[in-house]
């Protein structure tokens, strides 16, 4: 793990700038986030290191999440206390750009910088001015994605049972008809449905990376074995062999999967000032709905067959909850959630790409925030911070110890992040679970050649999102007859008609319903 280690002087700078904020006199750069106290503690480190670099004081303060910033960006507004530089969604920069507080970056990004950013996270950060102009408002800081997580001692124990010799149960399913009513996902689901109906004490011999063998159902276990999976006490119905932890990014992504459209910012709205302008919901009008129907039935009848289900089918807020004690087998969940599943990866957490509809549509979410700069504060040393944390070492450093994945080629290609991805300790069970989901992402979604896609950015976004939520759950419990068009545009037709989207100004819908 790349360590910055801080010299004598860089100690006394960093004392320096902490007194400048404590004595009452203003730093050069006032840095707002949005994480909880363990990340927030290592920006924290990081601005000591870039304040002892380049001779600029950072004050840093953490706002404690994204709604947190949030409210807090939109109440400086009226007092004009904003920082100098702050993390946001692309949704909550339309808003600054909307209260005229931003500062584009185009003249601060060289064209060596902006081919330095990984393409696939720049288009969410341009913003349209009112002359029609589009500008960059901007820059890549932390990135996820999604990934397939899974067990992978019950992926041992399913290739060692008679009859899946030949299905290389290893190698696990890609497309979703492959996970739907394929061979290997049948034995998947057999061999589940066995051990959870029985209410079986599954053993085995483990060796260092976690891999079962010797599979046995002994009360007890002999000695050498370990207990794997234990169904005595599990309720039937509580339990899913797959699962996605965000019904949001589902209903999303399996859109795109399926060539239907979610929602954009129509050209016809560029030169309208931020606060007026109306993003575009899709997914219902007359060219998308087929799809958008399509997708939906696809996914009931996986949920009918008891195979696929979402946090609530398992009784909790998210998949991995289920992970912990085997009620979920697999898991579609996010690259920068992977250390709540640490205490799996020693001996049974393992990470796949996210099944795809197919070849053409490898579809997969890019998430995450960006850093943007206001107009308060010295825009020169503004900048300076904010390309020392967006490429180069102190993006590797942040890469590593969170689990994000580099934001710029500059960070991903250095010595320490490489060797980082190719390491094969497993004895930090923290930087396991970040290192195989960066593999995931540069070996698979990057080299590979997936969509990592975002969606336009418009006030007005974010409730959208938040709402669709709601439509595979109620699709999966409230339509009755899963043949039946009407049942499922009513449950389409119920989150258009929600007064958060029926009610707001910057939102119109394009629906066929």
């Amino acid at each position: 793990m790349i360590k910055l280690r801080k010299s004598r002087i860089g100690m006394l700078a960093a004392v320096s700038a902490l007194c400048l904020t404590s004595c009452g006199k203003k730093a050069d750069v006032v840095f707002w986030s949005s994480f909880g106290a363990k990340y927030s503690a290592i920006l924290s480190d990081l601005c000591d290191d870039i304040s002892s670099e380049l001779g600029i004081s950072i004050d840093h303060k953490s706002k404690g999440s994204y709604p947190g910033i949030l409210k807090e960006m939109v109440y400086s507004y009226g007092t004009g206390k904003y920082p100098s530089i702050a993390i946001g969604y692309p949704d909550h920069f339309a808003q600054h750009h909307g209260s005229k507080i931003l500062v584009a970056l185009d003249d601060y990004v060289t064209p060596e910088m902006l081919a330095d950013y990984d393409p696939n996270y720049m288009p969410e950060n341009y913003l349209y001015d009112t002359d029609g102009t589009k500008h960059l408002y901007g820059v890549p800081f932390n990135k996820s994605t999604e990934l397939l997580g899974y067990n992978g001692v019950f992926v041992d124990y399913c290739a060692s049972l008679p009859g899946n010799e030949d299905l290389d149960l290893q190698n696990l399913p890609k497309t979703w008809d492959e996970w739907k009513s394929g061979p290997k996902a049948q034995a998947f689901y057999n061999a589940f449905t066995d051990l959870v109906s029985n209410k079986r004490k599954l053993y085995c011999v483990q060796d260092d990376q976690g891999h079962g063998s010797n599979f046995s159902f002994t009360p007890t276990g002999a000695a050498g074995e370990v207990l794997a999976l234990d169904y005595t006490d599990v309720e039937v119905g509580n339990t899913r062999l797959m699962s996605w932890d965000s019904t949001d990014n589902a209903f999303i992504t399996l859109l795109r999967q399926w060539d239907s459209k979610y929602t954009t910012l129509p050209e016809d709205q560029y030169a309208l000032h931020p606060k007026v302008r109306q993003g575009k919901v899709l997914f219902a009008n007359q060219q998308n709905l087929p799809n958008t129907l399509e997708m939906l039935k696809y996914f009931k009848e996986f949920y009918d067959a008891g195979i696929f289900g979402t946090p609530a089918d398992l009784k909790g807020k998210f998949s991995s909850d289920a992970f912990a004690d085997g009620r979920v087998m697999f898991m579609i969940c996010s690259s920068g959630g992977l250390s709540y599943n640490t205490d799996n990866w020693e001996k049974r957490f393992r990470v796949a790409p996210i099944p795809y509809k197919d070849e053409a549509h490898r579809y997969v979410i890019s998430q995450g925030a960006n850093i943007c700069m206001t107009k308060n504060g010295d825009q020169k040393k503004s900048f300076k911070v904010i390309q020392a944390l967006t490429t180069g070492k102190f993006q590797t450093k942040w890469a590593i110890e969170t689990g994000y994945f580099p934001a710029s080629n500059s960070s991903a290609d250095t010595p320490e992040y490489q060797a980082f991805l190719n390491s094969t300790s497993y004895e930090n069970k923290t930087l396991v679970s970040y290192r195989e989901g960066a593999r995931v992402n540069e070996t698979e979604y990057r080299a590979k050649g997936w969509y990592r896609f975002v969606d336009d950015a418009f006030i007005g976004s974010a409730t959208v999102r938040s709402l669709v939520a709601g439509i595979l759950p109620n699709v999966f419990k409230n339509v009755v007859d899963a043949t039946d068009d009407a049942e499922y545009k009513k449950q389409i037709k119920d989150v258009l008609n929600d007064p958060q989207i029926k009610n707001n100004l910057n939102i119109a819908v394009d629906s066929a319903l």
